[in-house]
């Protein structure tokens, strides 16, 4: 039962996270998918270094930080979403620099975020 406390709360805390920095990107008049952008790019970062300290170890700390908190910081539905509006808004360039910034980035940022780890 602890491992539902400790992953809900983690994704409460993450969600609100996760809502204020769209909030704050959407006042700066920045593009409607700047908000998802920086939360992929920070969760992606985040999950390699968390996961580099935790990924073989079971515990509350990994349930909180990885299912709960960055499973509801980060979002994939979004990302398909607004990359269906740029499709439709015929915004090609932007769409396929914003799917590349996202996978080669999140990935990149994942990576550093492992090196940044250090060992185990």
């Amino acid at each position: 039962m602890k491992k539902y406390l400790y992953i809900s709360l983690g994704a409460m805390i993450g969600a609100l996270l996760r809502f204020s920095i769209s909030y704050a990107a959407m006042a700066a008049a920045s593009p409607f998918f700047m908000g998802t952008l920086i939360v992929n790019m920070l969760g992606a970062f985040i999950a390699g270094l968390v996961l580099r300290k935790y990924h073989a170890r079971e515990g509350h700390l990994r349930d909180f930080l990885i299912t709960g908190l960055l499973g509801s910081f980060t979002t994939f539905s979004m990302l398909t979403y607004e990359q269906y509006l740029l499709l439709s808004y015929g915004e090609y360039y932007i769409f396929l620099t914003y799917l590349t910034i996202n996978i080669v980035g999140g990935f990149s940022l994942a990576l550093l975020g492992w090196k940044a780890g250090g060992s185990r």
